[in-house]
């Protein structure tokens, strides 16, 4: 350790004068507080138009997500005959799903389709 550089830093130290220190710290704040006020993007408002696109979006998402939910439930499901059987069955019943699914979705659904516009808003938003 050299004797002489901590000799200089106190000679440094000593010249340095409080007030001095003081309002280069403030102005050091006011220069970092105008950086960070120009780097926040202005806060941006959603249109109409988008979020009914994300609110479609997410319902019919959910109702996708359900109608695969209701068709593993039935896969193993038969009917016996008269009434089952056959290609026709098969058809109606996945448009019947498909009805499942789209009304259990109106109105509040299961929670996925809520979840999934809070999370579309926050990245339309940039949030």
């Amino acid at each position: 350790m050299d004797i002489s550089n901590i000799s200089d830093i106190k000679s440094v130290m000593s010249n340095v004068n409080a007030q001095d220190f003081a309002a280069k710290s403030a102005r050091a704040g006011q220069q970092f507080q105008q950086l960070l006020s120009a780097e926040l993007p202005a806060k941006r408002e959603l249109t109409e138009a988008e979020i009914n696109k994300i609110d479609k979006t997410a319902e019919e998402f959910e109702a996708i997500f359900i109608s695969n939910m209701l068709e593993q439930m039935f896969t193993n499901t038969e009917l016996e005959k008269p009434f089952g059987g056959g290609n026709s069955e098969g058809i109606y019943r996945s448009m019947l799903i498909g009805k499942y699914a789209e009304n259990m979705t109106k109105g509040d659904g299961i929670g996925i389709a809520s979840q999934l516009k809070d999370s579309m808003y926050d990245m339309q938003l940039g949030i």
